[in-house]
């Protein structure tokens, strides 16, 4: 996933940069919670030797504990920035080249097809120009909830053989969640390991990250704050098998700013050569509205801010960093709102002196459950795209085939709109109380659903 970032040159004047820095973070995160825009919520900020974290929020409704820098969240495509250090370790080892073609650490009769005589090497995957599409066409979770979990190698390798690029490597960026789950099997076979072993050899433990992980004991998994979709709807973990590169990692705000502290300024030690090959710029804008890339980091429009984010079923985290200005910043929230990523760049403008001001959410009004029911059903939008809306503890929420569902908030009684992306849905409603179309309107265009169930 990606956000639209504008940071001009960022230059510290003094005011807020020395406002402190519990201070800074309580001003900008609270109302996040007070709108209930997530449920629960850890932020983390360095800046200069000066480091705070603070939690926010709740486990869950049943679960009063404020999380903290200890709380154990999915950070989903967060994991990519990993999976580009492995990468760089594995070229400073001497183990791989940046131009190894994909197919050399494939298994025995996979292979990954040509555009033409270019064949996909390990940076493409890193930097989303391997010409791979966002996901496999046969992923088919037997659990929607759990999407990755049983998608195994065997069908990884069927998908490759029979895949046949429509791009060749560096003519397009495109974001795959596929190349990076690749890349990560890929390092992981050439050292006849799996993923999080690999991680934890060879990130995890030379950084001191004790917390960061694929699969967790009893003990983490205590930690752990349970996922919500976006208004607070209780959700599901994701697991993950062959594509665990693309967004497996479970990690605690305080890791990652042990992660984020290593790039900021890195020490001699077995990974300092590989951060700096990270942090590279390997991969310049094609587009306009393209990001320069690193191996797994975009690079904001500034040309000195690392960042990436990362949403799960019920998760969203945020890093950033700024060398120039000497600050990071991590947000980390067991909900699934892409919201938060506006807090993490607000926080880097404020520790760069910026004067900003705290966020004012839209207040939903209250809607009777009866007047909730009268929408559940099914819509159809086009051939193949169907609105299904539920309710669940007094909250609507909005499906659309093939994408996760939402929490929709209400302006009126049939007026509802999204957190998520600027839309909003206008539920028709005849002389007698039933609901027979809902009308999307979105960028300008507006599309009517009519109610098929």
């Amino acid at each position: 996933m990606r956000l639209p970032l504008t940071f001009a040159l960022l230059v510290a004047t003094g005011t807020a940069a020395a406002e402190p820095l519990e201070t800074t973070i309580d001003r900008l995160a609270k109302p996040y919670v007070d709108s209930e825009t997530v449920v629960g919520m850890t932020v983390g900020i360095l800046r200069g030797d000066d480091q705070a974290v603070r939690g926010y929020g709740r486990f869950s409704a049943d679960d009063s504990r404020t999380p903290d820098g200890k709380t154990v969240y999915e950070i989903g495509s967060l994991s990519k920035v990993f999976t580009g250090l492995l990468l760089a370790d594995a070229v400073v080892q001497g183990r791989v080249t940046l131009h190894t073609p994909v197919n050399q650490l494939l298994p025995k009769g996979v292979e990954l097809q040509p555009h033409g005589d270019q064949l996909a090497e390990l940076w493409h995957l890193s930097t989303h120009t391997s010409g791979l599409p966002r996901l496999p066409d046969n992923l088919a979770p037997s659990d929607p909830n759990n999407p990755y979990a049983d998608y195994d190698g065997k069908r990884l390798g069927a998908f490759l053989n029979s895949y046949r690029p429509r791009k060749r490597p560096c003519e397009v960026i495109e974001y795959s969640n596929l190349g990076a789950g690749l890349l990560g099997l890929c390092l992981a076979r050439e050292q006849k390991t799996d993923y999080a072993s690999l991680l934890q050899k060879r990130i995890a433990k030379p950084l001191g990250l004790s917390d960061t992980t694929i699969k967790l004991d009893e003990e983490r998994r205590d930690r752990l704050a349970p996922p919500h979709t976006e208004g607070g709807v209780p959700d599901h973990n994701w697991d993950f098998e062959t594509l665990a590169g693309a967004g497996a990692i479970r990690s605690t705000a305080d890791d990652m700013l042990t992660f984020a502290k290593a790039f900021l300024d890195p020490q001699e030690g077995e990974l300092r050569e590989a951060i700096g090959l990270s942090w590279c710029v390997h991969q310049k804008p094609i587009e306009d509205s393209d990001f320069a890339m690193g191996l797994g980091w975009h690079v904001a429009r500034d040309d000195q801010t690392r960042w990436h984010n990362g949403q799960t079923g019920g998760y969203h985290s945020a890093l950033f960093i700024n060398r120039p200005l000497k600050v990071a910043v991590v947000v980390l929230t067991n909900t699934a709102t892409m919201e938060v990523d506006t807090l993490a760049q607000d926080l880097v403008r404020a520790l760069a002196g910026a004067d900003v001001k705290p966020r004012e959410f839209e207040v939903s009004d209250d809607v009777p459950a009866e007047v909730l029911e009268r929408y559940v059903g099914k819509y159809r939008l086009a051939p193949g795209a169907e609105f299904t809306v539920t309710t669940k503890g007094g909250k609507l929420l909005v499906g659309l085939t093939g994408q996760p569902t939402f929490q929709v908030f209400s302006r009126s009684e049939t007026e509802w709109f999204y957190k998520v992306v600027e839309a909003t849905l206008t539920f028709k409603v005849d002389g007698k109380g039933n609901c027979t179309a809902v009308e999307l309107f979105q960028n300008g265009v507006r599309q009517t659903a009519e109610r098929i169930e």
